[in-house]
């Protein structure tokens, strides 16, 4: 075999190779996307269960820390981590801070239909979400996580350093955006 003919089916090869790594990659962050989306999903029903079925709609219940030390026992026994109790509690408050979103259960025979759980956001982002306290700061820093892809650390950081009550109070609103994005070059 001549090196010129080695030489181009290496180069083939290699072709070949790196679209099928391209292709893996690709499945692999849309699968994760998928799982992400509907364990958000899912701990929103999870939280709707708790706080309409078993609280009656109450946002707490009397009983309700020994009612999910128990749920948590026994999910954990089940799946063996995941649902501890304040996994549990963060369900419910994200079910409490996103009641406007309707999702019902396939298995029940009803149709799955969301109202903007964002397929960029997993659970780590919607946790971030549910502790800001006013409603247009959190619908701001949700529509930014999906337009600038931001990690959940990244969310954290920028509702940490009050982006959204700065960009408020700012005279240049889109120069304070820009450098929050970019970030500060000294």
């Amino acid at each position: 075999m001549s090196k010129e003919l080695e030489n181009k089916q290496l180069q083939q090869l290699d072709t070949l190779y790196e679209k099928a790594v391209t292709h893996i990659n690709m499945a692999r962050e849309t699968i994760q996307r998928t799982v992400d989306t509907e364990m958000v999903k899912a701990y929103w029903m999870i939280g709707r269960d708790i706080v309409e079925e078993e609280q009656q709609g109450k946002s707490r219940a009397e009983y309700g820390s020994k009612l999910l030390t128990s749920l948590s026992a026994r999910l954990n026994q089940k799946y063996k981590k995941g649902f501890s109790i304040s996994t549990l509690r963060d369900a419910r408050q994200f079910y409490l801070t996103y009641t406007d979103h309707a999702i019902q259960h396939a298995v029940r025979g009803e149709s799955v239909k969301d109202k903007s759980f964002s397929s960029n956001l997993g659970w780590i982002h919607y946790r971030a979400l549910m502790r800001v306290g006013h409603k247009s700061a959190r619908q701001f820093y949700e529509v930014e996580a999906q337009s600038n892809n931001w990690s959940g650390r990244e969310l954290e950081r920028q509702i940490g350093s009050l982006l959204f009550e700065r960009i408020a109070r700012s005279k240049d609103q889109e120069e304070l955006l820009q450098l929050a994005l970019e970030g500060q070059e000294i």
